[in-house]
């Protein structure tokens, strides 16, 4: 007994000299704000959009992207769950009971019916003195929050998509109500047209003028039709729809595109420590932290591995003397394992961990990179489309003016029926101008709340874990 305490003393001391990885992040310059601004985690709910707001509920409930990724959290769950038993004693009971005959031509005296009954208690332990089973732990530790990182950071993408295709699908419903008022009104102008070319007030060549813009308004429907259609598919996948649901339902409709609330503006500059709370950036950093510790399991396996194993139970001949005093029996060993010659095995190990720990540290940075360079994009984006929605505003209430004088002039005969034309087209095309870019407007105010991390807090994300 004294014996094992010496063993598990020295073990304990060396342990001292265990490999331990460095988890500090690589250094990058970062620009300094004092600016803060917080980002509510339902970031949707600005919008004020009832069916936005049950459409993303469907969607983080029912998309199977998100139920792959929560698999694969569970997964890596379960390999810590693995790792970290192995760095504790394994404890085992086990049983036998047999008999045997000996051969009489092995030239020893023969006996019959050699009885043996054994139960045993065994326990084994590798004592981790450089540390390769506590790295690997620790890296089973950091794969699990990058899994879990990375699920946050499905969630923030998923909403911001859902938003994105409910708005596109809006501005096409919006464009598919231009197209049918602007077929309506370009029927009345040809009815009207024909009446006065019957009437002889007119000529056939506006009557033919009208007729073609007439046909040229029903010809851009069907194609409204199939882009709606294919938003709806779109969407109904993202939330997850049953085929039943997505053949045979419809999508739930809420505002119109130009009465959806826009959430106030964001400052245009941020602190960098918002930024850093990307669940993207703390997925590379997690993902970075368990490629290190991999190197140092790595490096360990050029050290001895030593492990204890003992054993205490009962054992007998007879199985009525089993539980005898005198059947005790018990025994203590130490294992060692070293390599000494593995044809460059081992240091192939560690190159091939080290070559994976610079491709997570570029993963990192380059993570980083992105988010500032998608910030930066997404700030601006948002700071000159208001000026492109007024303008594109301005210039359909000054072309609806401009269409009703030039009906105006045209009814009074003071103009050829061309400039009814070309006001008509020209609304036309402001009208669908308008309705993108109001859905532009409403896209990238989304786009910024996913570059900024979706209301994702890291601190809080830790302390829940």
């Amino acid at each position: 007994m004294n014996k094992t305490l010496l063993s598990l003393c020295i073990a304990g001391l060396l342990s001292a000299c265990a490999f331990t990885p460095d988890y500090t992040p690589p250094v990058t310059e970062l620009p300094t704000s004092s600016v803060q601004a917080a980002i509510s985690k339902q970031w949707w709910l600005q919008f004020n959009d009832e069916a936005l707001n049950r459409l993303i509920e469907s969607a983080l409930k029912n998309n199977q992207n998100l139920a792959l990724i929560q698999a694969k959290v569970d997964e890596a769950r379960a390999v810590l769950g693995i790792t970290s038993a192995e760095q504790l004693p394994r404890i085992g009971l086990n049983g036998s009971a047999g008999s045997a005959t000996q051969s009489k031509e092995l030239g020893v005296p023969a006996y019959t019916n050699a009885e043996n009954y054994k139960l045993v208690g065994q326990v084994s332990w590798e004592l981790d003195i450089w540390g390769r089973v506590r790295n690997l732990s620790a890296a089973a530790r950091d794969d699990l929050f990058a899994t879990q990182y990375n699920q946050d950071a499905a969630i923030s993408s998923l909403s911001a998509e859902v938003a994105q295709a409910y708005f596109n699908l809006r501005a096409f419903d919006a464009r598919l109500q231009i197209t049918e008022n602007t077929i309506k009104s370009r029927q009345d102008a040809y009815d009207l047209r024909y009446k006065r070319f019957k009437g002889g007030v007119t000529s056939e060549l506006d009557v033919r003028q009208a007729e073609v813009e007439l046909a040229n308004a029903q010809a851009a429907r069907p194609d409204v039709q199939r882009s709606i259609a294919n938003a709806e598919g779109a969407l109904s996948i993202l939330t997850g729809q049953s085929p039943k649901a997505l053949i045979e339902g419809k999508l739930e409709r809420g505002l119109a595109i130009g009465y959806i609330s826009l959430p106030p503006a964001i400052p245009a500059e941020l602190s960098s420590d918002l930024l850093l709370r990307r669940p993207d950036i703390a997925q590379a950093e997690a993902s970075l932290r368990a490629n290190r510790a991999r190197v140092e399991a790595a490096r360990a396996a050029y050290l001895p591995r030593i492990s204890l194993t003992g054993l205490l139970g009962v054992e007998s001949n007879q199985l009525g003397n089993l539980f005898n005093s005198g059947a005790r029996t018990w025994s203590f060993a130490g294992n060692l394992a070293m390599p000494l010659f593995d044809n460059g095995l081992t240091a192939a190990q560690v190159d091939q961990a080290k070559a994976r720990e610079r491709q997570a540290t570029a993963a990192y940075q380059l993570a980083i990179q992105n988010a500032f360079a998608e910030t930066r994009t997404s700030l601006t984006a948002n700071q000159v489309i208001g000026n492109k929605v007024s303008a594109v505003q301005t210039q359909v209430d000054a072309l609806n003016r401009q269409l009703k004088l030039a009906t105006l002039r045209y009814d009074n005969g003071f103009s050829s029926y061309l400039e009814v034309l070309d006001a008509e087209r020209n609304l036309f095309d402001a009208q669908i101008a308008l309705i993108n870019t109001q859905r532009d407007q409403l896209n990238y105010r989304v786009e910024l709340f996913k570059v900024l991390g979706g209301g994702w807090d890291k601190t809080a994300a830790a302390k829940a874990q």
